[in-house]
């Protein structure tokens, strides 16, 4: 178009000289000298030429350049510079598009690849995205020069330049001083102090050490820093770290460990008492030895109660000639007191005053004198408990069985002349102990699952029912009893008490001011006689009577038939289920004072055929 423009300004001015030349006429000069027309035309000429020739070269230089322009306007288009490339990936020569498109394929792996925060060997991914990190690649491609433009310097840019680049970085402050802030708290760590405790195993006891652990901080806005920073040529970080000693450092157990954790269990502590000894053994030392971590220091106490306790048996069995507390028995049907007696002894507080200081002495041997001892409970105070008269008292008879004979007189004998002082409680299960053959049970049938099975021991609840009944009427506490689950003709219904040992028990308290002394007796059965079992409380009567009338039975209900292929089954008839109801009352000076209601229910006794 500019060649066009310039042909058309060259054929204006050569018609406009073209009419000069023609309208020219005769002129005379300054001198008065007339100049022919024709000269003065050859001058005339010769000067237009010479600017017309100018004017031409001219137009031609613009007509030439203003092409190359346009040309290269046409040529340079909306593309990237040729050689133009961004952290290493080449885009030139391509359009805004293909290269945006090209710089998210290949700078992915490197501008998503997660970065690794290092805390003291523990590392924790976070992926730019998280952190607010990332490349803006319209951005990135605008730096690199494309897009269309008359801009003589962008059109010699896109054909003859370009070269790498880095990527335009974005960054979201907000999120990452938040992702920053997360992972630093996911560090943190708070301070433990060191420890120290005594490791018993059997006989053997050593002195365990717990390292003490320092307080982590991690600085959140140096992470954030260092992130930004890293992003995207690195895929570790180390953010600055702050570390505060516990209150109790190792140290501190090492000071505790070498002043008196070590020396207690150095070795035994050998009391001498005469020419016997007592060792008090590492093992029962560091039982006594209470550990406690105080503000900034490890502490420890020693449980001196505890320690005598422990030493207590080894004690017992130094032979000397010991004292015998009061007690009372029944001699010939009636209660004695038994006379209390000094005798030798270790004293509790001597043992200790010699001991103590030797836990963490190297001098592990010490001396004890054996002291008269009197008497805990003496003579005097035997006779103060005023057990004198039977205050309540029970009888309970069974069918001949040789078990039921012997079971129930090994039970006799050990309830017979158990004292019960005031405000304690009598256990059964303490009195009898385990019931093994050792002890002289036999084997018994007991109930099991609803069903009658054999067991060593069969039989005792007979002893147990006729206990709690002597308890019952002697006005004493109830503490625990267990009737059967069914129900047994010979018993008092609901008024009876099953026994096992380690998981039902017959206890009662004494809640008088008055000593008891328990009798216990049995007359045995034989082939066509029943036998008894009979147990008294021999005591200061409390109330004048305690009565209860027989239970009430009601809303029976009857059982199954059930059909056992067991080995050990054993048949049985069925019978009813019922409730059992029955009351206890407390008399004195002929008014009731008081009021207890009982009520047990009762399953019904299946059927058992055995198959």
């Amino acid at each position: 178009m500019l060649a066009e423009i310039g042909q058309s300004r060259i054929h204006d001015v050569r018609s406009r000289a073209a009419q000069e030349r023609r309208a020219v006429k005769p002129q005379s000069d300054q001198d008065g000298t007339i100049v022919s027309n024709s000269a003065k035309k050859s001058a005339t000429t010769k000067s237009s030429r010479r600017r017309t020739i100018a004017v031409a070269v001219v137009l031609g230089v613009l007509v030439v350049i203003g092409g190359g322009y346009v040309a290269g306007y046409f040529m340079a288009g909306d593309q990237t510079p040729r050689n133009a490339s961004v952290a290493g990936v080449p885009i030139g020569g391509m359009t805004p598009e293909e290269a945006v498109t090209t710089l998210e394929t290949e700078l992915a792996e490197q501008s998503n690849q997660p970065i690794t925060v290092v805390v003291d060997g523990e590392e924790v991914q976070v992926t730019p995205a998280e952190t607010g990190l990332g490349i803006d690649y319209e951005a990135t491609v605008d730096q690199a020069g494309a897009g269309r433009s008359w801009n003589p310097m962008h059109i010699w840019q896109v054909l003859t330049g370009g070269g790498d680049l880095k990527p335009v970085y974005t960054r979201d402050a907000e999120q990452l001083r938040g992702t920053a802030h997360l992972i630093a708290a996911d560090f943190e760590r708070p301070a433990s102090n060191a420890g120290l405790a005594y490791v018993i195993e059997e006989d053997s006891v050593k002195l365990e050490r717990t390292p003490g652990v320092q307080a982590r901080s991690v600085d959140a806005e140096d992470l954030a820093t260092k992130l930004e920073e890293a992003y995207p040529d690195q895929d570790r970080v180390e953010p600055a770290v702050e570390l505060t000693d516990p209150a109790i450092t190792d140290a501190d157990v090492e000071a505790a460990a070498a002043e008196w954790g070590e020396p207690a269990i150095s070795g035994p502590v050998v009391v001498k008492v005469g020419d016997q000894t007592v060792e008090v053994s590492p093992a029962q030392i560091a039982e006594s030895i209470t550990i406690t971590p105080a503000e900034d220091a490890i502490t420890h106490t020693v449980d001196q109660e505890k320690l005598w306790t422990l030493v207590q048996p080894q004690i017992d069995k130094l032979k000397m000639d010991r004292g015998t507390d009061a007690r009372v028995e029944l001699q010939n049907g009636r209660p004695v007191v038994i006379p209390s007696k000094d005798g030798l002894g270790v004293k509790k507080e001597n043992f200790l005053e010699a001991v103590m200081p030797a836990l963490t002495s190297a001098e592990r041997e010490v001396q004890v004198e054996a002291v008269v001892m009197p008497a805990e409970f003496t003579t005097e105070d035997a006779e103060k408990l005023g057990i004198k008269e039977v205050i309540g008292e029970f009888t309970t008879y069974f069918p001949h069985a040789d078990y039921r004979n012997t079971n129930l007189t090994v039970a006799s004998r050990a309830i017979n002349n158990t004292m019960v002082k005031p405000g304690e409680i009598f256990s059964l299960n303490d009195t009898l102990g385990p019931r093994t053959n050792e002890r002289g049970y036999v084997d018994g049938w007991v109930i099991q699952g609803g069903k009658m099975r054999k067991e060593t021991a069969g039989g005792i609840s007979q002893a147990s029912t006729t206990t709690f009944n002597a308890a019952f009427f002697a006005g004493l506490e109830d503490v625990e009893h267990h009737p059967h689950s069914l129900y047994f003709p010979r018993y008092p219904a609901g008024r009876e008490s099953t026994i096992y040992y380690g998981s039902k028990d017959m206890r009662f308290r004494n809640n008088t001011d008055y000593g008891i002394v328990m009798q216990a007796f049995v007359n045995p059965s034989s082939p066509g006689k029943q036998g008894s079992m009979t147990v008294r409380v021999w005591s200061t009567k409390t109330w004048d009577e305690i009565y209860s009338p027989e239970p009430t039975k009601s809303d029976f209900r009857d059982g199954r038939t059930v059909h056992d292929d067991s080995p050990e089954c054993s048949p049985q008839a069925m019978s009813p289920g019922f409730l059992a109801t029955y009351y206890r009352v407390f008399r004195k000076n002929g008014v009731d004072v008081r009021r207890e209601d009982f009520s047990w229910r009762y399953d019904p006794t299946d059927r058992v055929i055995c198959d």
